[in-house]
């Protein structure tokens, strides 16, 4: 479908409060809040990516070497904790699972890191300074192609990455036969573009930017020496918390998801042509649960996990806030936490729970075996 038609359909489905299904799809296969410290914060089901049989990051693991880049999606550790209290570094506080993850606990990197033979993500850059062979995570929140204040963009990310090739802290060929990347960029960018902005123009050359920056970015990679590298395509983040308070949580902005659309859309092309480069689709995965928040997905499994599809377990009770927001005179938490955060698909406002980042990642799980050959 060219741009032309994408053009039409999306700027009818926004006066339409509607929004169009991925074709291709991945394989495979939540009320209440209360004060902090009251409750269940911080369980999860299913895996914990802790069983027996599982390498933790020993020399003796011989798996894929895992090399992380990207956002909070992936963060596990990599911004400071500090004073005072921010949004960059809230992780490390209560509500948050302390590990400096962007989550009640699991984060995409850790889930990608189970499939690949080891109990969660490679340490994070900042929080070690041996790089064994089961890789490194270089992912920062909030970060994004362009600058930001206080993380790191995905190009000094890798700038960073480089470095420790080149003064021989990486084995070169190990990286060229057995690594595989992860670039998990969320939308930090298109927060510069304004909320009421209208023009589909505008909204489109902005993705080309981020885009051509990403695709940069993946060759950068690759020429470095990374044998595979997986490649998150943006989800349907006017469906996040932050976009759906406006609507008491019960429908998404449409108008954010047109520059995600439109984003995928580019980046599909962009990568199309690259060797060894799978692009994994988010936006189908959490479009499986969120586009279903009035439903129960037609008998559909995934979506009937979650009570809460659209609103999340921690939020702030200023809504321009922060889920761990904390009142700087009084001390007094500025957030509500849910009792149990396995009925939530988001954690805050715009991040997963462990359970939602499962939901996502399960129907991923055998793309991503098969494209690393780990599977037949």
């Amino acid at each position: 479908m060219n741009l032309p038609v994408i053009a039409c359909v999306l700027l009818l489905l926004l006066d339409l409060n509607v929004s169009p299904v991925e074709p291709s799809r991945p394989q495979g296969l939540a009320k209440g809040r209360h004060t902090p410290g009251k409750g269940n914060h911080h369980g999860h089901s299913g895996h914990s990516g802790d069983d027996g049989h599982q390498h933790d990051h020993s020399d003796d693991y011989n798996g894929y070497s895992f090399y992380v880049f990207g956002d909070s999606f992936a963060d596990n550790g990599n911004l400071v904790k500090m004073n005072p209290r921010s949004e960059l570094n809230r992780q490390w506080r209560y509500p948050y699972g302390l590990s400096g993850r962007f989550s009640n606990s699991l984060v995409q990197s850790d889930l990608i890191a189970y499939m690949l033979g080891q109990k969660k993500s490679p340490p994070a850059h900042r929080l070690t300074r041996k790089v064994g062979k089961a890789g490194l995570n270089f992912a920062a929140g909030g970060s994004g192609v362009f600058d930001a204040p206080d993380t790191q963009t995905l190009a000094r990310q890798i700038h960073t990455f480089h470095k420790l090739v080149k003064d021989g802290d990486i084995d070169q060929d190990r990286l060229a036969s057995k690594s595989v990347a992860l670039v998990a960029v969320s939308g930090n960018d298109y927060a510069r573009l304004p909320a009421d902005t209208k023009s589909f123009a505008e909204v489109d050359d902005f993705a080309r930017k981020v885009v051509e920056e990403i695709a940069f970015n993946v060759r950068r990679l690759q020429d470095i020496g990374v044998e595979k590298v997986l490649v998150n395509n943006l989800h349907p983040f006017g469906c996040s918390p932050s976009e759906t308070r406006a609507y008491n949580h019960t429908r998404c902005n449409e108008r954010r998801n047109l520059a995600a659309t439109l984003h995928n859309h580019h980046l599909a092309d962009e990568l199309a042509g690259m060797d060894d480069v799978l692009l994994l689709d988010l936006n189908a995965a959490f479009s499986n649960v969120v586009r279903h928040y009035n439903d129960d997905g037609d008998g559909d499994i995934i979506p009937n996990l979650f009570r809460e599809k659209l609103a999340p377990c921690c939020e702030s009770t200023d809504p321009k806030g922060y889920c761990g927001q904390v009142d700087t005179e009084k001390l007094e938490p500025l957030y509500k936490v849910c009792d149990n955060p396995n009925y939530f698909f988001f954690w805050d406002e715009m991040n997963p729970t462990m359970v939602g980042w499962q939901a996502v990642m399960g129907p991923l799980d055998h793309p991503i075996r098969k494209f690393l050959g780990l599977i037949r």
